[in-house]
């Protein structure tokens, strides 16, 4: 999560010089044009496999809580999405830099099998037992943090610029 900063001054003048609905409306929109900016990092740095992922599974939402303030959350509608993020096993347990410090995963510390009906192996090599495939897991492959991360001066800069032209638009 991610506060944002110099936002609070341009937000309450903002509410001493417009109505509820109006200040809501500003805040909420600015919020949202803030969690595209993340979406569109995050799309750039998720990775391809079919596509599926970066082309429709990281989506941006942005809803109001109060009168001036909105929160923006950029999530994966992807079931897999989380999996990718953070790795999965023992080889996500052993590669997982780059992942929040804000979230404590836990991972399973032995390998598992799947039967080869539930899987298509496609371009991956795993180790083959019987008519099961044995896993290990996948290594962490963050897309959604570091988008966070890397824009939260631009998503700043952002939100204060958009309040900063309504603020002057109303006062005209």
């Amino acid at each position: 999560m991610s506060e944002i900063v110099n936002a609070d001054k341009l937000i309450a003048k903002l509410r001493r010089l417009s109505d509820s609905r109006t200040t809501t409306d500003i805040v909420l929109t600015a919020a949202n044009g803030g969690g595209k900016m993340v979406q569109g990092e995050a799309k750039l740095g998720a990775p391809v496999n079919s596509g599926e992922l970066r082309n429709e599974g990281i989506q941006v939402k942005a809803e109001a809580k109060s009168v001036g303030e909105a929160i923006a959350v950029v999530y994966v509608t992807k079931e897999y999405g989380i999996y990718v993020e953070l790795g999965t096993g023992p080889v996500g347990q052993a590669n997982h830099s780059g992942i929040s410090p804000e979230i404590s995963v836990s991972y399973r510390s032995t390998p598992w099998y799947v039967h080869e009906s539930q899987i298509d192996v496609g371009p991956y090599h795993f180790q083959k037992v019987g008519e099961f495939y044995k896993m290990y897991g996948q290594p962490a492959q963050p897309y959604l943090y570091p988008a966070l991360k890397n824009n939260e001066k631009r998503v700043s800069q952002y939100i204060c610029t958009y309040v900063n032209k309504r603020i002057k638009e109303i006062v005209k």
